[in-house]
């Protein structure tokens, strides 16, 4: 079972994301604003900021982004946990958590990973801090279970 922790921290406005300059500023993001059918504070976009920072990733969406109805609102999640990540288990577990977060978030200006999240497994994923309407928990578990199988009894029945 590979556990995947997040912390987020926001709303920030694209000002704020530009002036960040850690050297640890990779990890997920989530942008919220006004959709014409969903209306104000809707999670408009999930995205990972995995080889540049979240300023240089942020700002090449700016096509879309300057034209939206409202301002946006932007969240920043780090991946973190007590054992440090080598860089080859962050890349997996980076690519997985944008992949389970867009999938059971559905965002609506995404693309990619809305009706399937690819070959992600036992994989579970912890939202904590400022994660605005994300779940606290997001797993593969649901769909891995063995219910409605022909192994599955309730517990009692032969």
């Amino acid at each position: 079972m590979t556990k995947i922790e997040i912390e987020w921290s926001g709303p920030y406005i694209f000002e704020d994301i530009k002036k960040r300059s850690s050297i640890s500023d990779y990890g997920i993001y989530q942008i919220y604003g006004t959709h014409a059918i969903f209306g104000e504070n809707t999670l408009l976009y999930i995205g990972k900021a995995q080889e540049q920072t979240f300023a240089a990733r942020i700002s090449q969406h700016k096509e879309w982004l300057f034209e939206e109805l409202g301002e946006l609102k932007y969240f920043i999640g780090q991946l973190g946990g007590i054992k440090l990540a080598t860089e080859k288990e962050w890349t997996q577990e980076i690519n997985d958590a944008e992949k389970l977060l867009i999938y059971f978030s559905s965002p609506p200006y995404n693309s990619q990973n809305i009706n399937d999240y690819g070959d992600v497994s036992e994989t579970i994923i912890l939202n904590f801090g400022k994660r605005n309407r994300l779940p606290m928990e997001v797993s593969t578990l649901y769909y891995e279970s063995d219910f409605g199988k022909e192994k599955w009894k309730i517990f009692g029945e032969k």
